[in-house]
């Protein structure tokens, strides 16, 4: 027979929860929102009969009564361009992995249009990638009295209010294309496709670091994508199948650097010996293909610990600012 659960079955308290586990409130609350408390101790076996006992109650936090009772959402919110490329993901998979351990709830938002997006929300914090404002002033004024909360990754904006992160990616680009330089001369680019006449900053450093070294970009050695998941495939397939073919790819972006891969393996050729691959991003993904990357050492831990202080308002203070130096990871698929 199929238990029926009525509409208004009494929600299951804290207080019920540490009763069942023998401890007192606070010492419930502190365990299950994880929230460290001077003065409070607790050890191991006493937070796993508050687990135990939430679990068999079924007992779930009421996020809107804590939310009117302390002023915070319990909720980090992340603004992303797409889920599906390796950098965002490994951003997405590390926050929902630490975000609980704190108490806090990550809630994704697949937008473009950020301002939009976070007005929707409430927060205690949020991170916002891929942003194509490039003028402190317009985010100021776009986030409003959201900003103090808000976290942005971006190479071009400083702090207004709010927080940045940057990684500088000219500098990183830079550093990809004269790794694959010092074997190779036929370097070819995958390039994002870009509204101005000069493309995106990183296919800027493509070209001009080539003229450094005294090389010429050949026609057609510069392979557009769509931003979608699909087309970098594409774009790479359009590259290794040219007579005069690159032996060596920089790719814009590790998910670029994946496709390229796949592609020149799919086509019978080996990785690095007949074409060398680099990203950029160091992905969690990139990492476990054996891909080449420029990232920054422990790239993630410091852009979720960076967000989560604001979140758990560990800081107060304004306009923060965290630069991440980069640094290249040589893998497979550069180096036999």
């Amino acid at each position: 027979m199929t238990q029926q659960v009525k509409g208004n079955a009494k929600r299951v308290t804290l207080r019920e929860v540490a009763e069942r586990a023998g401890v007192s409130v606070a010492t419930a609350s502190y365990v299950l929102t994880g929230t460290d408390k001077s003065g409070a101790r607790y050890s191991e076996e006493t937070a796993v009969r508050v687990r135990e006992a939430a679990a068999e109650l079924q007992y779930h936090p009421n996020r809107m009564a804590r939310s009117v009772r302390t002023g915070r959402t319990g909720v980090v919110q992340l603004v992303l361009h797409m889920l599906g490329d390796p950098w965002t993901l490994s951003i997405a998979e590390e926050f929902t992995d630490q975000a609980p351990r704190h108490g806090l709830t990550t809630l994704i938002a697949l937008d473009s249009d950020f301002a939009a997006a976070l007005a929707r929300s409430e927060f205690d914090a949020a991170f916002v990638a891929a942003a194509g404002v490039t003028q402190s002033a317009q985010w100021r004024k776009a986030l409003g009295p959201l900003a103090r909360k808000v976290v942005v990754y971006s190479a071009e904006l400083e702090p207004d209010g709010f927080d940045v992160i940057r990684f500088d990616e000219r500098l990183a680009a830079q550093m990809a294309v004269e790794h694959l330089l010092e074997r190779h001369r036929a370097v070819a680019c995958l390039s994002a496709t870009d509204e101005s006449a000069s493309g995106s900053p990183r296919r800027q450093v493509y070209v001009e670091t080539l003229k450094r070294a005294g090389l010429d970009v050949p026609d057609g050695y510069i392979a557009e994508y769509e931003k979608d998941l699909l087309d970098p495939y594409r774009a790479a397939r359009l590259l290794l199948n040219r007579p005069d073919r690159p032996s060596a790819i920089f790719a814009e972006a590790d998910f670029a650097a994946f496709a390229a891969v796949h592609t020149a393996r799919e086509l019978g050729l080996r990785v690095p010996e007949d074409v060398a691959v680099i990203g950029i991003g160091d992905s969690r993904q990139a990492e476990r293909a054996g891909i080449s990357s420029v990232g920054a050492i422990d790239m993630r831990t410091r852009i979720i610990d960076f967000v989560l202080a604001r979140a758990l308002n560990e800081t107060t203070e304004p306009d923060r600012l965290l630069e991440l130096e980069p640094v290249i990871f040589v893998r497979g698929s550069t180096s036999s």
